[in-house]
């Protein structure tokens, strides 16, 4: 055995908190602290371990250096082929690194050009803590990663950055995760003083050791636990056996905690699994043994190496560092053990095959798995996916189960989504389930806001950074007795930067909680553009318009359809006047408000004219009227002007001659809101005093009188809306908004600050969509709310109690489905519907299952009844369509959709796949101690 400490192997002096050796032996990487920033290096391995090559100026030392991440680098974990590199910071933060051709550049500024050239391919963001250590499944499929925040996240690596399962159930910082080589568990060690084991089948938790860890304490930084790769032990870090420090085995086979490895003076902090199966010829008896080899690391700077068919270790080395051990990695295919410091040193030890034997082939190790677990390591291994270890037994699930289960969307793929009036928003134009399985990935930043502060300071925000998460302050100094934590006193202070004072301004939406009424004002389907008159400043406060002269006509261009406001609309909750010139265009229409414009004896009159922009320069003007009372505020539709007046009366005029439609009417108070429906048959009116008018301009009568008094409290209201239908729309200053039902004599909560609400909407990702007030009123109203940045996206993993997220998901859709039907939009009623299925078929339990299709089946035989234009039986196929793509739900589905069939009078479809039976997927066979833990699903929201 040979020891090696190259010296030029640093991170200029700083902390190395993770070292990994490449599976093909010829780099390694380490992670840890940098000059400002985490650094993740790539190194050439032949220089260590050939002291000609080390002395060869033309062989390359350091291959790659990348100082992305923010804060310090934890870990670095090479994938099973050699092809990407993950790692995790105190920033939160995973990325994943690919080689690109070429060479590489150093950091910014730097003149520094590297050997290769590797790009950060992926950024997962999911945790809301530092980000502690890494471990990619067998055969890649998937990587889990552990962190402060209790949980434990694995993601889809075939789908970076999708998230398939966030595993709650830890209450301490988790310090450590590692795969079985088999496949079938995932473990994870917490500062909880528990290492629990998780099923892959279904990500629940299978098995909660403790009694190992009653004495622990949490003084390690790291707790880097692995699993041996015949898959029949797994090894913790920091144990306690009669009061002295260990390494705990678990053997597979009923998880007894009855043995550990001995001798070290201070807490374990890693242990490292030689990634082979080693064989050897015995001394004495001269027949071949099976065993493996691990090596373990500890906080008394001390290293040991193991062999499982030896009872005493087979080294220990003292003092090899100044510092903890944090990392230790095994060449795949050699004798190289690395191990890395906080002292910021890495170093080598070279083994000999007589030292520690020869590893087993692949063809030894497949039979080898093949007798212990009744499968091939190879074929099975890249089979791995969770809810797939069912015997499919209906021939007409087969082909939907082959296809991955995605939310619901509310615009249909093939329909083109309604053009608003500003430009479509950036994003995806679906609801997306919080947390789910198949939620689609984040889109790359390519944006980025810029603010200023009141000192005149710019401040510049990528998109996707939440504006208000809580960026900690790393603790600075060090710690009297030397032990870890998540931020130490090696790694870089992380600046915790504030909002600005002022509202930021986005290319979606307002991110304060007072909404523009200019924003529902162009929701319309006549809402196009502006006149070309026009100009438009964005983020700038709404002016006076000045009525500008007019360009020249092009005869040829026909003026579009167009609505638009350049006064600004109300947001005290108090009536003002208009300024003393003001401009609405809707149309060909155009209306001047001139306020204070004549005066006469008996007082001041307001001036309204009306314009037909499509008439020659000196015609444009068609009529005019005087009105005896300022103008305080005023809306147009294609057949109607709206002016209201500061002593509280309205009126109604024909766009077409300034004609009255209705008379003079006078409400109790002015009008703070008036609005029409987008059809331009009724016309509503929102007054000081909180009383609400709505007219039927057709049959010229009132259709609503009411008061929202009810739901103004602490604010006011801010924007107004009104449906085809009827049914005003009371968005207030704060963000809450309701709706009036006229059946029901009650406003109807569209969105508070109530728990389930926001879990609800941030859940469903109620925003995304496109905003289309005519056929989504209930979406796009809710998207009006509190602005994204105002809410933590992380909040769901801030309790580690994950039993409440299904149920209050639950109460939120169907109380969706009940708003949706009493405002009567029907395309959200069946997609609410479509979207409880789809959170039954990912987090239902059997029981709510039943009672949801029991309730929509009913007492009567037959299920004809319409419901918003829907049958029952269009509701519930759209429900079992969901579930029949999880195999669990797969005999519900059989029994209700028989019973279906049976009721609707439905024939059986002719194209049933023929398919042979039994069909079984990946997961059979495997011996029953580990199949009794699979038999009840945890079906809990993640």
């Amino acid at each position: 055995m040979k020891i090696l400490q190259p010296d030029w192997v640093t991170h200029d002096d700083k902390s190395i908190f993770s070292i990994d050796i490449h599976p093909n032996g010829d780099k390694f990487a380490t992670g840890g602290q940098g000059n400002d920033s985490g650094r993740v290096v790539i190194w050439n391995l032949k220089p260590v371990i050939n002291e000609e090559a080390e002395k060869d100026k033309n062989v390359p030392r350091i291959l790659c250096q990348m100082d992305n991440h923010l804060a310090c680098v934890n870990c670095v974990r090479w994938s099973g082929n050699g092809q990407m590199l993950a790692s995790c910071a105190d920033d939160r933060l995973i990325m994943i690194w690919k080689k690109s051709a070429g060479g590489g550049m150093g950091s910014f500024g730097s003149t520094v050009k590297f050997a290769e050239h590797w790009r950060c391919a992926a950024t997962l963001r999911g945790h809301a803590g530092d980000v502690l250590d890494l471990a990619w499944s067998p055969a890649d499929v998937f990587i889990a990663s552990c962190s402060v925040d209790n949980t434990v996240i694995i993601w889809d690596a075939k789908e970076f950055p999708q998230i398939l399962h966030v595993m709650k159930g830890h209450t301490g910082l988790v310090k450590g995760v590692t795969w079985d080589p088999v496949g079938k568990f995932v473990a994870s060690q917490s500062d909880d003083k528990t290492l629990k084991i998780w099923k892959t089948h279904d990500f629940s938790l299978y098995k909660t050791i403790t009694e190992p860890f009653e004495e622990c304490g949490g003084t390690t930084h790291i707790l880097r636990l692995s699993w041996s790769p015949d898959g029949q032990y797994l090894v913790s870090a920091h144990a306690m056996n009669g009061g002295g420090p260990t390494a705990q085995i678990i053997e597979r086979d009923g998880w007894k905690c009855d043995k550990d490895f001995v001798g070290h003076r201070k807490a374990v902090t890693c242990v490292r699994f030689h990634n082979s199966i080693m064989k050897r010829t015995a001394p004495k008896t001269n027949k071949s043994q099976q065993y493996c080899c691990l090596a373990v690391g500890a906080r008394d700077k001390s290293l040991s190496v193991w062999l499982t068919a030896l009872q005493r270790p087979l080294v220990v080395i003292h003092d090899l560092f100044q510092d903890s051990i944090l990392d230790l990695s095994w060449s795949h295919n050699g004798y190289i053990l690395l191990a890395c410091s906080g002292d910021g040193k890495v170093s080598c030890l070279q083994f000999s095959a007589e030292e520690l034997g020869t590893p087993l082939s692949e063809d030894e190790k497949n039979s080898l798995y093949q007798r212990m677990y009744g499968k091939d390591r190879i074929t099975d291994l890249a089979l791995i996916e969770p809810g797939k270890e069912l015997i499919i037994e209906n021939p007409y699930l087969f082909k939907a189960m082959q296809e991955k289960l995605t939310a619901p969307t509310l615009i249909p793929q093939s329909a083109a989504p309604a053009t608003p009036a500003k430009a479509p928003e950036p994003g995806p134009s679906v609801f997306h389930p919080a947390i789910s399985q198949d939620s689609p990935p984040q889109r790359k930043i390519m944006k980025q806001i810029e603010t200023k502060t009141a000192d005149g300071k710019r401040r510049i925000t990528p998109m996707f950074i939440p504006l208000n998460d809580d960026v900690g302050e790393p603790a600075v100094g060090s710690s009297g007795n030397g032990q870890f934590s998540s931020s130490t006193a090696s790694k870089s202070s992380i600046i915790t930067v504030e909002k600005a004072d002022e509202p930021v301004p986005s290319t979606s939406r307002s991110s304060s909680n007072v909404v523009d009424q200019d924003d529902i004002d162009k929701l319309t389907e006549d809402t196009v553009k502006l006149d070309i008159r026009l100009t438009k400043c964005a983020n700038q406060p709404p002016t006076t318009a000045v009525f500008p002269p007019d360009p020249p006509e092009d005869p040829k261009k026909k003026a579009p359809i167009q609505t638009m406001d350049t006064g600004p609309p109300p947001v005290t909750g108090k009536a003002t006047p208009l300024p003393k010139t003001t401009l609405r265009v809707h149309g060909n229409y155009r209306v001047q408000v001139q306020n204070d414009s004549i005066k006469t004896g008996f007082g001041v009159l307001c001036k309204v004219i009306g314009h037909l922009i499509t008439l020659p320069k000196d015609d444009k003007k068609i009529w005019e009227t005087l009105i005896g009372s300022p103008v305080v505020c005023v809306s147009l539709s294609k057949k109607t002007v709206l002016c209201c007046s500061l002593d509280g009366s309205i009126r109604f005029l024909d766009i077409h001659t300034g004609a009255p439609i209705l008379p003079a009417m006078s409400l109790t108070s002015p009008a703070v809101h008036c609005c029409f429906s987008p059809n331009s048959n009724l016309g509503a009116v929102l007054t000081e005093n909180c009383t609400l008018r709505v007219w039927d301009l057709e049959e010229q009568c009132v259709f609503l009188s009411g008061t929202c008094r009810d739901i103004v409290t602490n604010s006011y209201p801010s924007v107004m809306h009104l449906s085809d239908q009827g049914v005003p729309f009371i968005i207030l200053a704060n963000g809450s908004s309701f709706t009036y039902s006229k059946k029901l004599e009650s406003w109807l909560i569209t969105n508070s600050a109530d728990p389930i609400m926001r879990h609800g909407l941030f859940g469903s990702r109620i925003g995304l969509t496109p905003r289309n007030i005519k056929a989504y009123p209930l979406s796009t109203i809710q998207s009006f709310g509190p602005s994204a940045s105002k809410l933590n996206p992380m909040a769901f993993l801030e309790n580690s109690n994950k039993a409440w997220q299904t149920p209050a998901m639950l109460s939120f859709i169907q109380n969706q489905i009940k708003i949706t039907e009493n405002i009567n939009s029907p395309d959200e009623f069946r997609f609410w519907h479509t979207m409880l299925g789809f959170q039954l078929a990912t987090h239902g339990t059997e029981e709510k299952v039943r009672q949801i299709l029991d309730g929509l089946f009913g007492t009567a035989y037959r299920i004809d009844g319409e419901t918003m234009g829907f049958t029952k039986a269009t509701l519930i196929r759209d429900i079992l369509d969901q579930l029949k793509t999880q195999p669990k739900w797969q005999r519900i589905y059989t029994e209700y959709d028989d019973q279906l069939k049976m009721r609707s009078g439905m024939m059986p479809p002719d194209d049933v796949p023929e398919v042979p039976s039994p069909l079984v997927l990946p997961g059979e066979g495997e011996d029953e101690e580990e199949a009794d833990g699979d038999a009840k699903m945890d079906t809990a929201a993640p």
